[in-house]
């Protein structure tokens, strides 16, 4: 790397241009690396959070709920995005057909990434939400979220995510020499579209939660430090006894959906920050390492948050256990005994 800072005399062009293509083959090729690893981590990981989700009936709430969606969600982008920067895009035929024009327009362009991606983030928002009026206002709770509120919310998310990313199946084209983008009207309406897009997929959605966990983690310190002065007064009954670890079981969550939202900040950032800067005119290149390196940033965050679950949540913790060490003890024992062992898995 040094001889293409500082190329010798000696050097010639030719030797120069082989070894930047050296760095680029050896870049391309950790690049792919890390796809593979955020591939496979990522379905894995946001499979085991489903299958926990639902198999554990002490974790099942409004909450869960939300979470199996958001760990879909990042699983899709795993399965059906990820394999786009994995597997080489064919060229187009000379005579595209309607198959031709529709993969480009929802898969090239990476319509279906860009959709899955505000998903996920109001997805995130959601769970935010929730938590916020369970906590700060639980007496509009089951009516803001009843159980059909839920799934209208979900279906709106991406309702809302497919109209806000539209606009990427629209500027696409295949004209039998690959899909290209067709191009911006003019500078004023790209900058608009940079700002448009920098709001929607990431500064709203963190200002947003970002407001929720500050409210959140305000009232849950009120609520302790009133039970903590009722107790210091009066023997705690057990109404208070339970009302503490409800406390605290809240305060464990809530740790956890703010490790979730600083990490969608981390991944998200720089991504948004790029993308924004190149539409404001600052001349980045679509494909450079800088540009490779924010993305993997980005499709990164579809794989951190069942490893938060894991480590920062006890109770889903001990959900692993009970769904993959509870069916193999059971099988074990009712291998060797027969009938009985329907008793111990209970």
């Amino acid at each position: 790397m040094d001889q293409l800072l500082f190329p010798t005399a000696s050097s010639t062009t030719e030797e120069i241009l082989d070894k930047v293509a050296e760095d680029i083959g050896v870049f391309t090729k950790f690049v792919l690396a890390f796809y593979g690893i955020i591939c496979v981590v990522g379905i894995t990981g946001n499979l085991l959070v489903v299958i926990v989700l639902l198999r554990v009936p002490s974790l099942r709430s409004n909450t869960s709920d939300f979470l199996v969606h958001l760990s879909i969600v990042d699983a899709l982008t795993c399965v059906f995005v990820i394999p786009y920067y994995l597997v080489p895009q064919t060229s187009s035929s000379s005579n595209p057909g309607f198959f031709d024009e529709f993969w480009c327009r929802f898969y090239t362009s990476q319509f279906l990434f860009w959709c899955l991606a505000v998903t996920s983030a109001l997805s995130l928002i959601t769970v935010n939400l929730e938590r916020y009026v369970a906590i700060v206002h639980p007496h509009k709770y089951k009516t803001v979220f009843s159980k059909r509120n839920k799934y209208l919310m979900i279906a709106a998310w991406w309702i809302l995510a497919l109209i806000t990313k539209c606009f990427n199946f629209f500027v696409y084209g295949d004209g039998g020499t690959g899909c290209t983008f067709s191009g911006w009207p003019n500078r004023g309406f790209q900058i608009a579209f940079g700002f448009y897009t920098f709001s929607v997929n990431f500064f709203v959605p963190f200002v947003v939660m970002v407001f929720a966990q500050r409210r959140v983690i305000s009232s849950l310190r009120s609520q302790v430090m009133r039970l903590y002065v009722r107790s210091a007064f009066m023997n705690a009954n057990l109404r208070d006894q339970r009302e503490m670890w409800q406390l605290r079981a809240s305060q464990t969550l809530v740790k956890t959906l703010l490790a979730c939202v600083m990490t969608f900040a981390v991944c998200w950032a720089p991504n948004q920050i790029w993308f924004l800067l190149f539409n404001c005119g600052v001349p980045f290149k679509i494909g450079a390492p800088d540009h490779d390196i924010t993305i993997i940033l980005a499709v990164g965050n579809s794989c951190v948050n069942p490893v938060i679950y894991t480590m920062m949540n006890k109770p889903f913790r001990k959900g692993i256990r009970e769904v993959f060490c509870k069916q193999r003890d059971s099988n074990q024992v009712g291998d060797n005994n027969g009938a009985h062992g329907r008793d111990y898995d209970i």
